[in-house]
């Protein structure tokens, strides 16, 4: 992980967005976001993971995420119609 990431976890724990794991890597984070979408967690910390590490809705169909939650995700947090 590089030291902006870093940085912007360390600035998002500040703050109190709660990321349990101050490091990881970019497939542990799609892995992450997919669990929270499977589990129906939409919140802060999962728009918070998908936008630190741009995650695409492809990325996330690819490892196992429902195409019903993906509409959702796209209207919500990646701001398309």
């Amino acid at each position: 992980m590089g030291k902006a990431k870093k940085r912007n976890f360390h600035s998002c724990i500040k703050t109190g967005v709660n990321i349990s794991t101050p490091a990881f890597s970019r497939a542990e984070a799609i892995k992450k976001v997919v669990s929270n979408i499977q589990d129906k967690n939409f919140g802060d910390e999962t728009k918070s993971i998908i936008s630190l590490f741009g995650l695409t809705p492809e990325e996330l169909a690819e490892a196992g995420a429902a195409f019903e939650d993906l509409l959702v995700l796209r209207a919500v947090f990646f701001g398309v119609k």
